[in-house]
């Protein structure tokens, strides 16, 4: 949208930048001409200048050529001369020279006696006061002359002033015609102000030219800048114009020219009486308006208000009003205006026009109504609000100004009795320990103008002790100081009953009533943060065992041995000890400022006795184990309460005595890392991590009938930069506890498939590898499919493969696992049953296992370092194994007895030290072809 007065402004602005420019146009031009003008005239100068030198010089060398060197070489210059008729020759024509050569002023011959300039002859009569004897010495003798006698040529001097004025001097050397050397200066004196005087004459029509030039100049300047201001001037008054009826057009308030009681719709002052916002305002038209007048639509309730004004305004009485009135519009509703009327040319009369100016106020009138209705309502809520409203000052007594009726019902006491601290203040209803608290709060709060929200207690009549919210604001004024406070103060006494319950259920343990593990995990945290110099320690007990009772009793049955044990442990509460029911058959003692170890160990066996009198008919014990709080460490609750948990397992598995009690250490808590870095490593096994520290060795499995190396049996080893080689009897127990057995086992598997591939390539492919399998993997979805997928991409032959898998496994899911290891053995894969002889499966399945190897544990084969032949049973399970239809593979061996035994007994293969201990791979390739001979074609 345009906006009206912006034009001016930019009119304005556009005009001053329009006069700058004709100002400096104007500078710029004359600049040029004067300077232009100055020129000519310097020029011209300077040319009338060498005209006149040339002239002077040309005449001193003519005089210079009439004069006798010869009579002037005989001139000494002293008194004689005067007598010398060539003196008087010489005087004579010098005198004439100066009398009749107009504007020479002096003629002189000069010479050079002993370093001075003396006078020869000059054109002065001897009466003249200017004369100057022969002999005379020029004493104010300058430059030129010296440079006439130095340099031989006719030297015309610059402005120079001596005794006698100021001249200009035309000099010119009189040489000897015999030897060349010059013997006198002939000098020609010209008045200064004659010579330029001439000049000046000169330069007259030069003048006179310049000064016409410049008249002509000025004289254009003018007319232009008049015909640029007239210009200005008449777009001014054409924007001056559009603006008028471009603010007239705009104006946010309605205006209308009226004649006495009639609208005009044209005026002698222009065609515009009635703008577009009156039309606006009032529905009406202006040819519609200019056929009413102003009464026939103004509200009947409104008419004789606006009349009465009316008649003192055309009166003269006033000089102009203004009012509030309702205007009627076409379609009958009515509009609240802002009525001015005042003179239309500053004059009020009979006759005369007059302004009418509206502004519609009918929101306002609108807001107006609503704020009484908004009060109307304020005063109804005020009177229903569940508490008081207040204005008070900032003081210690809070000093009422206003409160609401409320009050009474919040406090017991009547708005009245508190408005000016009456009777009390409201400081004195505040319960004494809250009062520096709300104090504080306000002094924190008021200087960054935030509200103000907090709960406390007051006091009311009847001395009941009551929650409320109070919800404020402070008021400032223009300064930024406290006027006053103002807020309401809300009953929430039931809210907080609810909370309390819930803050009770949320710390508290339903059965036993004892704070639970939250409120245990928010104690440790806080008391760490503001004791951290006391003693503190927690005790858990450890009543797992239990556990058998409920199978046997029930859960109730369970339950109120658990009741039983709270109310024992409860009578060892002390301010310093707090009792906790921290999970399912587990309580926990927060200890403080206790002396040593001693009397927690001390502590700790009182309550074992305690519990252990308690649990005896029932034939269970428990385990009490100990944490103490380091003074110096960031408490994690969840790993403090894990090291409770592992100390209290711990000495649940003391055997010697009911109740065990057992210290967290740092070996405990070793133990813990270890285990934690070492599921480190297993995870960047899982995540493909190609720098992780799992690796294969291969042990040499030997057929006994041949004595040769059949096979290696793949076992995986982790090193780990941290902790260097781990057992796999320490990792892969926690492999299968965290579930990384799965990842982890196909790794083994594809370092497996690698090996087998370079024995293929070498040549060896009749060695086969076996591959231990845990049962998590075997029973993982997909795990046949995903297996036989990885042998087609590593490019092995299954019949190449062997699975072992420990015997004690098919007690988890026989049918699942005995129906993938039938899938293997139908692709070729071979099937081992490891460990075997020391798991609890029935002969009476071994006839349907799908296996084809049994592998004998090493147990076995010890025992017949001790045992004799006739006792030991290692022969019967060979036996019993071949009548299975199986291979018969002892492990562990590492005495050549062993090897007898086995040999005599039937036994397949063997492993074990005797044959080699386990081989990285390149070492493992060595045995195979150390064993071929000379190389692979061999085997």
């Amino acid at each position: 949208m345009r906006n009206p007065t912006a034009e001016p402004e930019n009119f304005s602005s556009a005009g001053e930048v329009k006069a700058s420019r004709i100002r400096v146009y104007t500078v710029i031009f004359t600049v040029i001409i004067l300077s232009l003008s100055g020129l000519y005239l310097r020029f011209e100068w300077n040319r009338y200048k060498g005209i006149a030198s040339s002239e002077a010089i040309m005449l001193a060398e003519s005089l210079e050529s009439v004069l006798h060197p010869e009579h002037i070489a005989g001139l000494t210059g002293d008194e004689q001369d005067l007598e010398k008729p060539e003196y008087i020759m010489t005087k004579t024509s010098l005198q004439r020279l100066a009398g009749t050569t107009n504007p020479i002023r002096f003629a002189y011959l000069m010479a050079e006696r002993e370093g001075s300039v003396v006078f020869l002859i000059d054109s002065e009569p001897p009466d003249s006061p200017d004369y100057s004897p022969p002999g005379q010495v020029y004493e104010e003798a300058g430059e030129a002359i010296r440079k006439a006698f130095t340099s031989g040529r006719t030297v015309l001097s610059e402005l120079q002033t001596d005794r006698w004025g100021t001249w200009i001097s035309a000099l010119v050397p009189i040489k000897d015609p015999d030897t060349g050397k010059i013997i006198a200066i002939l000098g020609i004196d010209y008045p200064a102000s004659e010579w330029y005087a001439r000049i000046w004459k000169r330069m007259i029509p030069d003048g006179i030219i310049v000064i016409s030039i410049l008249l002509l100049f000025f004289a254009l300047l003018r007319t232009w800048s008049q015909h640029s201001t007239l210009k200005y001037l008449s777009e001014k008054l054409v924007l001056d114009e559009a603006l008028y009826h471009s603010i007239f057009d705009q104006a946010p308030i309605g205006i209308a020219i009226v004649n006495n009681k009639n609208f005009v719709s044209q005026s002698e002052y222009g065609q515009m009486a009635i703008n577009p916002m009156f039309e606006r305002i009032l529905g009406w038209e202006s040819d519609e308006l200019s056929k009413l007048n102003w009464m026939e639509i103004t509200h009947p309730d409104d008419l004789q208000a606006d009349l009465d004004k009316f008649e003192q305004f055309k009166t003269g009485k006033i000089n102009d009003y203004s009012m509030e009135k309702r205007f009627l519009r076409p379609d009958g509703s009515s509009v609240w205006t802002n009525m001015q009327v005042s003179p239309l040319l500053g004059v009020a009369g009979e006759n005369s026009m007059h302004l009418c100016l509206l502004e519609d106020i009918s929101a306002r009138k609108a807001a107006v109504e609503a704020l009484k209705e908004s009060e109307r309502s304020k005063s109804v809520l005020l009177s229903h609000l569940p508490g008081m409203a207040y204005r008070c000052n900032y003081d210690r007594n809070w000093t009422m100004q206003y409160v609401s009726y409320g009050c009474f019902e919040l406090t017991g006491y009547f708005p009245e009795s508190l408005v000016n601290n009456r009777h009390l203040s409201y400081n004195d209803l505040i319960a004494p320990e809250y009062r520096d608290l709300l104090w504080n709060e306000w002094l924190r709060l008021l200087p960054e103008r935030l509200p103000f929200r907090y709960e406390y207690e007051i006091i009311t009549a009847g001395g009941e002790r009551k929650w409320v919210l109070e919800l404020a604001e402070g008021i400032f004024n223009r300064r930024g100081d406290v006027e006053a406070l103002e807020g309401i103060v809300i009953d929430i006494s039931d809210r907080k009953k609810i909370e309390n319950t819930l803050r009770y259920i949320n710390e508290h343990d339903r059965w036993t009533g004892l704070f639970n593990r939250n409120y245990l995990e928010k104690l440790l945290a806080g008391d760490v943060r503001e004791s951290a110099d006391e003693n503190s320690a927690v005790v858990l007990i450890n009543l797992s065992t239990l556990q058998s009772l409920t199978t046997a009793y029930g859960f109730h049955y369970t339950q109120d041995l658990i009741k039983k044990a709270a109310k024992t442990l409860r009578k060892y509460c002390t301010d310093k000890r707090m009792l906790f029911y921290t999970y399912e058959n587990r309580f926990a003692f927060y200890l403080k400022e206790y002396r040593d170890k001693s009397e927690l160990l001390e502590f700790s066996e009182t309550l074992g006795n305690s519990l252990e009198s308690l649990l005896a008919s029932e034939r269970v014990g428990g385990g009490i184990g100990i944490v103490e709080i380091g003074q110096d460490e960031d408490l994690d609750a969840d790993m403090f309460l894990k090291k409770l948990l592992i100390a209290s397992e711990k000495a649940v598995d003391i055997s010697d005595r009911a109740f065990g009690v057992c210290f967290y250490d740092v070996e405990m808590e070793r133990e813990i890392l270890r285990e934690q870095k070492i599921k480190h490593e297993l995870a960047r096994v899982a995540a493909g991590d190609e720098n992780n520290g799992l690796f294969l060795q291969y042990q040499p499995i030997l057929d006994l009938k041949s004595n040769r190396v059949c096979g290696f049996e793949a076992l995986a080893r982790l090193n780990s930069e941290q902790l260097g080689l781990v057992s796999p009897l320490e990792f892969i127990p926690i492999a299968e506890e965290t579930k990384l057995i799965v990842p982890v086992g196909w790794n083994v598997f594809l370092q497996a498939f690698r090996f087998l591939k370079k024995l293929k390539e070498k040549g060896f492919d009749t060695i086969n590898v076996f591959i231990n399998v845990s049962a998590i993997q075997v029973l993982a979805e997909n795990f046949t499919d995903d297996l036989l997928e990885m042998i087609r991409e590593a490019e092995v032959c299954p019949e190449n493969i062997g699975i072992e898998i420990t015997e004690s496994v098919f007690s988890m899911d026989y049918q699942g696992i005995n129906r993938v290891l039938g899938n293997l053995r139908d692709f070729g894969l071979h099937i081992a049953i490891d460990d075997f002889g020391t798991g609890y499966s029935s002969l009476a399945r071994e006839r349907e296992l799908n296996v084809d190897c049994l592998k004998i544990d090493k147990f076995f084969v010890d025992k017949l370092l001790t045992l004799s032949a006739e006792d030991a049973i290692t022969a019967d399970i060979i036996s019993m194994a071949h009548r299975l239809g199986h291979c018969v593979v002892a492990e562990g061996v590492e005495h050549e007895e062993q090897k007898e035994y086995l040999l005599r007994n039937g036994c397949d293969k063997i492993q074990g030290f005797l044959v080699a201990r386990p081989l990285d791979e390149e070492a493992a390739l060595e045995l195979i072809r150390s064993q071929a001979g000379t190389g692979p074609e061999s085997t």
